[in-house]
C-alpha cells in the first residue's frame, strides 16, 4: 500500500490569457513554443521516470494536451479526467485530492496534471507543510513518495522543469 509514486505534472506552456479569444480561460490552448518544448521534455521522461499506472488530469484544455503529449511521447497511459483539477486554487480542491488519493493508494503510481496553484498546494500538505512550499514551473513534473497513509504524506524525490533539461541538453552541443 505505501511506496505509491505520485507524479505531479503543471501544464505545459500555454497561450496569454485574452478574454476576447478565451473568453471560457479551461478553453485556453498550449502556446506553439510550449507545445513544442513540452515535447522534448516529454520524450527524455521514461529515462528517468516509469511511466505511472493511473493517469489522472484536468478536463481544461491546456492540461488535457500536456496530458495527450505524455501518451503519446513517454508512453503514459491515456488519462481520466479529473474534475477536482479543473480549478486555480482552493482548500476545498487539495482536500478532494488527498481523498481521491487515499482511495488510490493500492496503485503503483498515480499521476495528477493539472493547474497551480492547487498542484502546489496538494504538494505542500503531502509534506507536512502549513503554507505552500513549492512553486512549479508551467511542464514541471515532481515525484513523491507516499511514505504514511493517515494522514497521507510523502517524501519530495524529484523536481523536474523541461528548461532545465533542455538547457542541459544545449550546454552538450
Amino acid at each position: 500500500m505505501l511506496g505509491m509514486k505520485l507524479i505531479v505534472v503543471r501544464h505545459a506552456k500555454a497561450k496569454e490569457q485574452d478574454a476576447k479569444r478565451f473568453p471560457d480561460d479551461s478553453q485556453r490552448p498550449l502556446s506553439a513554443n510550449g507545445r513544442r518544448e513540452f515535447v522534448k521534455f516529454a520524450r527524455r521522461i521514461p529515462r528517468w521516470l516509469e511511466a505511472p499506472s493511473l493517469v489522472l488530469a484536468s478536463g481544461w484544455t491546456r492540461a488535457w494536451d500536456t496530458a495527450d503529449i505524455l501518451q503519446s511521447q513517454s508512453k503514459w497511459p491515456a488519462a481520466t479526467r479529473c474534475e477536482a483539477l479543473e480549478t486555480e486554487g482552493g482548500f476545498a480542491a487539495v482536500e478532494v485530492l488527498l481523498q481521491l488519493l487515499g482511495k488510490n493508494l493500492n496503485e503503483k503510481s498515480v499521476a495528477l496534471v493539472g493547474h497551480e496553484p492547487v498542484l502546489s498546494e496538494l504538494i505542500s500538505r503531502l509534506m507536512g507543510a502549513s503554507e505552500r512550499a513549492i512553486d512549479f514551473a508551467k511542464g514541471a513534473v515532481a515525484v513523491i513518495e507516499i511514505t504514511n497513509a493517515h494522514p497521507l504524506r510523502g517524501e519530495l524525490q524529484a523536481f523536474v522543469s523541461p528548461s532545465t533539461v533542455l538547457n542541459r541538453l544545449k550546454k552538450r552541443r
